[in-house]
């Protein structure tokens, strides 16, 4: 992982949807998660409970970066959706939408 953006956070301010760039390690030394893993609500909740106490992440974006990050995800879908009448069609507009909302959570 790139750690060039990453910063060391204490548990309790990392947001759900953080990326982590170091592996989490329990007291034992045993791998709790690995770098690249996506921080959900429930790994945070479990790696307090495992008495983690800080994780390194990707240092979040600014807003133009974040604009910029989601504009190109929904031209990159609106590629592979191009054969779709999204205008007219309503399953495969709900289909657009739902992808896209699912790959927007990865972006923070």
């Amino acid at each position: 992982m790139n750690t060039e953006n990453s910063v060391v956070l204490p548990l309790a301010e990392v947001p759900a949807g953080a990326r982590l760039t170091a592996a989490v390690l329990g007291a034992d030394k045993q791998v709790l998660m690995t770098a690249g893993s996506i921080l959900t609500a429930a790994a945070l909740e479990k790696l307090a409970q495992r008495g983690v106490t800080e994780v390194s992440i990707e240092a979040p974006k600014d807003e133009a970066q974040l604009a910029a990050t989601r504009a190109a995800l929904e031209q990159r879908l609106r590629h592979l959706f191009r054969r779709c009448d999204l205008e007219h069609d309503e399953g495969a507009r709900l289909l657009f939408k739902a992808v896209l909302d699912h790959r927007l959570e990865t972006v923070q």
